[in-house]
């Protein structure tokens, strides 16, 4: 009867032989040797197999076996004694089941606290790389590398600690992206008002260097399009302001009626297109 059965399991052949002691015992759920023979099986695949959900599974299946046997055996003190060996079987390997399931899960527990400390770290130097940079390039670069590292963070497992330490970090980021923003967007304005200033001296001196020509309002057009209108008044500093409001006086200043009138149509046109 268990001819077929021992002849797989000593194969290794796992499944074949699951199937026959199955079938075997299911004909004959009160022999005890075939009991015996099926249930210490599942119970060595439930000590030896190296995944947990597996284990688990084979012993579950050990005490259904079990339960089956003492419903259909014929119950003697001898039986009964074997039961209770069969059932401190049982809880043996549940135990150890349990102990390493604990165990592997305080592992993992560890790594993902110890991988989360790194992450943090790595913010930490990041957050003080954003401090120091004064390129926008690198700048761009660091929020990427940010954005990265808070994506690898496993939030969920945090300890107390490093909750605080993360609210803090993002805190502290977040101020500090927004002042460099600043700090960004003054610098590109700097620069923006320095080549208005420039632009502004050139139609100024072209313009006084040959007032006549700047009658014909083609050329005036060519002229204070690409210089004087060329530029967002709402990006422009007061200082730069006064500077354009001098030009553009004197210029107007020195035109003719039809000019004055030209060199307006001129400012409303560029500065819409500027829209």
């Amino acid at each position: 009867m268990l001819e077929l059965f021992n002849t797989y399991k000593n194969a290794g052949k796992i499944s074949q032989a699951l199937m026959v002691g199955r079938n075997a015992f299911n004909r004959n759920s009160d022999n005890a040797e075939v009991f015996d023979a099926y249930f210490s099986y599942l119970c060595t695949l439930a000590e030896t197999l190296p995944a947990l959900a597996d284990r688990s599974h084979f012993v579950d299946q050990a005490n259904v076996a079990l339960s089956f046997y003492i419903e259909n055996a014929d119950l003697t003190e001898s039986v009964v004694g074997d039961i209770m060996e069969y059932r401190s079987r049982l809880d043996t390997v549940y135990n150890a089941i349990a102990k390493d399931q604990q165990e592997r899960s305080e592992k993992q527990r560890k790594e993902i606290e110890h991988h989360n400390s790194e992450c943090l770290k790595e913010l930490y130097t990041l957050k003080d790389k954003l401090r120091t940079t004064s390129s926008k390039k690198e700048f761009d670069e660091l929020l990427g590398q940010i954005g990265d590292v808070d994506a690898k963070i496993d939030k969920e497992s945090f300890t107390k600690e490093q909750s605080d330490t993360y609210d803090s970090l993002t805190k502290e980021h977040t101020d500090l992206i927004s002042s460099k923003m600043r700090e960004f967007e003054y610098k590109k304005n700097v620069a923006y008002n320095k080549q208005a200033a420039d632009s502004f001296a050139k139609a100024f001196n072209q313009f006084r260097s040959n007032e006549g020509k700047y009658k014909n309002q083609t050329q005036l057009f060519s002229l204070v399009s690409a210089t004087l209108f060329n530029y967002d008044a709402s990006r422009l500093f007061n200082e730069t302001l006064i500077y354009y409001n001098h030009v553009y006086s004197y210029i107007f200043s020195k035109l003719d009626d039809e000019g004055k009138l030209a060199l307006t149509r001129f400012s409303i046109e560029c500065e819409r297109k500027l829209r």
